[in-house]
Formats: structure tokens, C-alpha cells, sequence
């Protein structure tokens, strides 16, 4: 639309006089449009959408200065030609495939969309307003159905959710911003304060209103359906259905073959996996996923039919917490609604804080943990009848040929607001082991929790550990008052990884624990540096690990 105005605008000045001599006034037009689209471009940071419109319109500027005719999908080749070209890294974010997608399904579409009503192509004025007012509706109605069921695979596999209402809020939505928020904002920055000022007030009051009332449909409870991230052969076999979906020619006389098409999007919301129950973990198998939520505490274990969430991240503020940041867009990605059990290390809020927002939005089955009595969490969890009960030293459970133990606290202790300790020495510390391989999870324990865990192994638990291959998880995220050199040297783990957040506060982990595990020759991974990691258990084999880092979307593999 910019590109329109300045277009529009440079022609009214060139053919004032007798600069058409010059240059023509289209030639003139064209180049203009394209100066204002890159202007606008560059103030909205050359995001992928602004540079896609300003290549394709500096494509049509230069067919215009060369004579060329381009065909439509010329000009969008041309501009995903030149954003690849100049960002390779492009396809790596949501923006380039939703904007360059949108666009593409909209000319495939729409090709011949002008025979809806009969009416030939350059003689749609000299039919009745009322006939081109209804093409025009039906068009727009056509597009927003196309766009919708295009982007369906796309917005499923980066945000895992389709939005219901949609369709609804773009049509009242697009026409308000497009035609009356964005041309008062416009003219009100350009003229004097004394006039401007009442219009950029309209244009704020427009969008406020337009904020309002689009909140009010996102809180419907049937707004989002949400979905696993899909595999490729469900993103491609839906892919071909859409595009026969929305293929080219009349509606009326292929809806039903046009459907049929819809019917192979379905597999995305229902996956064939969810029903059979597939799992690339065997009995005795086990995984880990370390989740890259900063500081704080977050590990999801699976075994073949089970899995266990231990903590639940931090909470930043009132609203902003790991669980709905990262935590439960990672579930929902994998299509995880369920959860066998919840153990909660201690009540620090960077261990705890995502759980309230989780409890809405998964199925829990049960809980254990070291918390006071009065922790707001234990009265969440009674509230919506699910038990819980406290963490101590001698549990154990199996699952999956997989076994679980618990370490710490003391069996003894009683979890009350008025209990002395720290919270970080209560913390439940959890082994989990299969036939080959011992994992630790070890929560903020400190000193004194570590000497009472070091007493515990004695020779015949460390029998029981045998020569298993042992990770560890650095305690409280590789504090100087953690990681003790005596229970090191007890458990000798293999490795150990500590979940820590990038420059915190708290300087962790500390220089000389980092030196203490590089003197004992064991390697130490740290979450700010590998991002999200995934340990791998399998039967008689050692560990394997995966790490991600989220900056440039590159593996390792150890």
C-alpha cells in the first residue's frame, strides 16, 4: 500500500510538467514505489514479510525500466531468489515460510479467479455495483480459505496450534488496520502536531479497540486447536491435499473432490502414533531431555510407557515462568498431554515456577517432593485431587524395567514452614538406572546434604551401583557450596551437565567447580553452552548425548 501512495504520489508531481520527456511517468512511478517500499523496509527492520513485498516490487520496477511483462510467479521467484541470496538463513525462522507460502498459495489460487460470476476480465465496470460487490466478497472470502488452508502444515509444525477464529478476526481485522489504523498513522506523523495528534489518536483508539476484541475471541475455549509438530511424510502427504484443496477453477462443480483434499490434513491433528502407542524406547530403555530454560531446573526422563517431569523450571515475575515459555510449547511439539508423575526437588521458584501453568495444561497423575506443607503448589495439586506425598531417602519405584531412586532427603524429616534447614539442603535427589547406565538428578542439595548422601554410599550401595556408566547433574547449578570433591570421588561419575542460565546473577557455575570437574577428568557440559540436551539409555550400550544449540540450529553428537 506504501508503495501505491509513493507511486502515486510521484506521478502526480512528475507529469505536472514536462518531465515525461524525460522519463516516462510509469517508469518514474515504479522506481518511486520501490524507493518508498525499501524505506519502509528498512524502518521495520527488514523483516523477512517487508523484504519479500519490497523485492517483488522492485522486480515489477525493473521489468517496467526493461519492457518485460513478468508473470506473477516471476516476480515471487525473483524475491525469494534475492532473500536467500542475502539471508541464507532465512528459512531457519517462521516469517520467510508463512509470508513467502501465504503469497504463493494466493497466486496459485487465484489465477483465474475472475470468471466466479461470468464477468471477463476488463469489463468488470460495465456490470451492476451489486454483481462486482459480491465477486469481490467472495474473492476476498476465497483468499482468506486459501491462505488458511495453506499455512495449516506451516503453522503446525512451528507453533503447534491452528487457530479456529482466525478467518473470522481477519475479516473485520485486515480491512481496519490496513485501511484506517495504517493510513491515520501515516498521514498523522506527516503533518504538524496540531493537526497529526487527532489522528494518530484515532488510529491508537482503532488498534486499542481491535486489541480488545481480538483478546476477547483468543479466550473462547474452542479459539486454538493444538497438535504434535507433525513428521515429514504427515507435512507432505497433507501438503499435496491442500494444494488440490485450493487448486485453480470454479468451486461449485469440485467441492467434493476439493474436500477430499481437505480429508488428508486430518493425520496432522490425529497422529496414528498416539493410538498405537510407538515408542523408540525398549524395555529397560531410558531417555533424559534437558531443556534449555535458563536458571533453574527442568529434566523430562521417558522410559518405554512412562514419564516423569523432574522440576519444573523458574517464574520471572507474575506471569512470565519456563512452563509457559518453553516447557509446555515443547510438550505440545511432541504431542505430550500426559505426564505419570511430578517430582518437584525443593520449593525455590526456579525449580517450582512453571508448575501451576503446567497443572493447567497437562495431566499429572501423581507428585512427590521436598516442599513445606503450606507450599501453594501442594494446595494446587489437592485442589485438583491429585496426590502428592513428601520426598525421602529409601524410595524406590520401577518403571519399564527402569528403576528410579530416591537419595535424599533423610527419612526422618518432616517438611513443615517452620523446618530450620535451607530448602536447598531438602532437595530430593533422584538416581534413575537401568543394566548399563546410572543417572543423577540432584537438585540444589549443598554441603551438608551432599556429606549426608556421601554416608549413604557406603560399600554396599556403591555395590548396588556397580560399574554402571553415571551421569551426574552438577547440584545446585555448579554453586561454589555444591559439588563437593568427597562425593565426586565416591559416585566417580562418567559426566555431568549443570542446567544454569547465560550470565546469571549468581556466577554459575562457579570457576573452581568447573575446575574441580576438569581435574577429576570429567566432562562438564553446560546448558548455555550446548542448549537443549537429550541423554539416550539404551540396553548394553553406554549414554549418548545430543546437544542443540538454538542460535544457529547446528547438532553434536557425542
Amino acid at each position: 500500500m506504501l508503495a501505491g501512495v509513493g507511486a502515486s504520489f510521484a506521478a502526480f508531481i512528475w507529469r505536472r510538467r514536462t518531465w515525461p520527456l524525460i522519463a516516462p511517468v510509469s517508469k518514474v512511478a515504479a522506481i518511486s514505489g520501490f524507493i518508498t517500499a525499501f524505506v519502509y523496509a528498512w524502518l521495520a527492520g527488514f523483516q523477512i514479510p517487508a523484504q519479500r513485498t519490497m523485492y517483488m516490487v522492485g522486480v515489477v520496477a525493473f521489468a517496467l525500466w526493461t519492457g518485460r511483462n513478468p508473470r506473477s510467479f516471476d516476480i515471487w521467484w525473483w524475491a525469494l531468489a534475492f532473500v536467500l541470496l542475502i539471508d541464507p538463513m532465512a528459512p531457519y525462522t517462521p516469517g520467510f515460510w508463512l509470508s513467502f507460502g501465504a503469497v504463493a498459495a494466493i497466486l496459485y489460487a487465484m489465477g483465474d479467479s475472475s470468471g466466479l460470476l461470468g464477468i471477463p476480465t476488463g469489463k468488470e465496470l460495465q456490470v451492476h455495483w451489486s454483481l462486482r460487490a459480491i465477486q469481490a466478497l467472495r474473492e476476498a472470502c476465497r483468499v482468506q480459505a486459501v491462505v488458511t488452508l495453506a499455512l495449516l502444515p506451516f503453522t503446525l509444525y512451528w507453533f503447534y496450534q491452528v487457530s479456529v477464529v482466525s478467518p473470522l478476526a481477519n475479516a473485520f481485522a485486515i480491512p481496519l488496520v490496513s485501511y484506517v489504523v495504517t493510513p491515520l498513522a501515516i498521514i498523522g506523523a506527516m503533518l504538524p502536531e496540531f493537526i497529526g495528534r487527532w489522528l494518530i489518536w484515532s488510529a491508537h483508539a482503532a488498534m486499542e479497540y481491535l486489541a480488545i476484541t481480538l483478546e476477547w475471541m483468543a479466550n473462547w475455549s474452542w479459539s486454538v486447536v493444538w497438535s504434535r509438530q507433525p513428521e515429514w511424510w504427515l507435512f507432505l502427504v497433507s501438503s499435496v491435499g491442500i494444494i488440490y484443496a485450493i487448486r485453480p477453477g470454479d468451486i461449485r462443480d469440485t467441492w467434493k473432490r476439493r474436500l477430499l483434499g481437505i480429508v488428508f490434513s486430518i493425520p496432522l491433528f490425529i497422529s496414528p502414533f498416539q493410538f498405537l502407542n510407538v515408542s523408540d524406547l525398549a524395555q529397560g530403555e531410558f531417555s533424559a531431555s534437558i531443556l534449555d530454560i535458563g536458571q533453574g531446573t527442568a529434566v523430562l526422563i521417558e522410559t518405554a510407557n512412562r514419564r516423569l517431569l523432574y522440576d519444573a523450571g523458574p517464574i520471572q515475575g507474575k506471569k512470565d515462568d519456563a512452563g509457559q515459555r518453553i516447557i509446555l510449547p515443547y510438550f505440545r511439539g511432541r504431542g505430550i498431554d500426559h505426564i505419570d508423575r511430578m517430582v518437584i526437588s525443593h520449593s525455590d521458584s526456579d525449580h517450582v515456577g512453571g508448575a501451576a501453568t503446567l497443572l493447567k495444561h497437562i495431566q499429572f497423575d501423581f507428585m512427590m517432593g521436598s516442599l513445606p506443607s503450606g507450599n501453594p503448589l501442594l494446595e494446587n495439586l489437592r485442589a485438583r485431587s491429585i496426590p502428592s506425598i513428601p520426598c525421602r531417602f529409601g524410595q524406590r519405584w520401577v518403571w519399564d524395567g527402569v528403576e528410579f531412586v530416591i537419595w535424599h532427603p533423610h527419612e526422618a524429616t518432616v517438611f513443615s514452614n517452620q523446618h530450620p534447614g535451607k530448602p536447598n539442603e531438602m532437595s530430593c535427589v533422584l538416581e534413575v538406572r537401568n543394566t548399563q547406565s546410572s543417572l543423577w538428578l540432584t537438585g540444589d542439595v549443598e554441603k551438608q546434604g551432599e556429606a549426608e548422601i556421601t554416608e549413604r554410599l557406603d560399600a554396599e550401595m556403591l555395590k548396588e551401583i556397580g560399574e554402571r556408566e553415571l551421569i551426574f547433574m552438577a547440584p545446585h547449578h555448579g554453586s561454589k557450596t555444591s559439588s563437593s570433591v568427597a562425593l565426586l570421588k565416591r559416585l566417580e561419575p562418567n559426566q555431568a551437565f549443570a542446567q544454569n542460565g547465560y550470565r546469571n546473577r549468581y556466577g554459575h557455575p562457579h570457576p573452581d567447580v568447573t575446575a574441580r570437574y576438569k581435574d577429576l577428568d570429567i566432562p562438564f557440559y553446560q546448558t548455555p553452552e550446548t542448549g537443549f540436551q537429550t541423554w539416550s539409555f539404551k540396553n548394553n550400550a553406554k549414554s549418548s548425548t545430543q546437544f542443540w544449540r538454538h542460535d544457529i540450529k547446528r547438532l553434536w553428537h557425542r
